[in-house]
């Protein structure tokens, strides 16, 4: 028999922890102090999680929270920069001491609420918020 233990590939969408995991997982170990283009690191990221695929849109959104998040815990002491040039959108995460632990609370969070809606899915027989 065929191994029944396939995933289905999974489209990320915004406001969702679980994608929103894996990008702050993926964007933690970006280089720092150095712009990125952001077309560039969501193809990485698709690249790192092949079961998954992550729009450019969505990728933004969920920088444009991170960087909301930022600014709510360090009062507009900008280290995470979204900007725009010639080539699309550029992402530049500049390098600070509270940046490790920022994004590794960040991680946190949501993993923590990935796991609330799993229990929530769990205990209402496969019902979740999207239904």
């Amino acid at each position: 028999m065929p191994d029944p233990q396939l995933t289905p590939p999974q489209l990320a969408r915004s406001g969702d922890p679980f994608a929103a995991l894996r990008i702050v997982h993926f964007v933690s170990r970006l280089r720092r102090n150095e712009s990125l283009q952001l077309r560039d690191v969501v193809a990485a990221l698709n690249a790192e999680f092949l079961d998954w695929y992550f729009s450019e849109k969505v990728v933004l959104a969920e920088l444009v929270q991170l960087q909301a998040n930022w600014g709510i815990s360090f009062h507009g002491d900008d280290r995470l920069v979204l900007d725009r040039n010639e080539r699309g959108h550029t992402l530049l995460i500049v390098d600070s001491t509270k940046m490790n632990t920022f994004l590794v609370n960040e991680g946190r969070r949501l993993a923590g609420t990935a796991a609330e809606e799993l229990r929530r899915f769990t205990l209402g027989d496969g019902i979740s918020a999207d239904n």
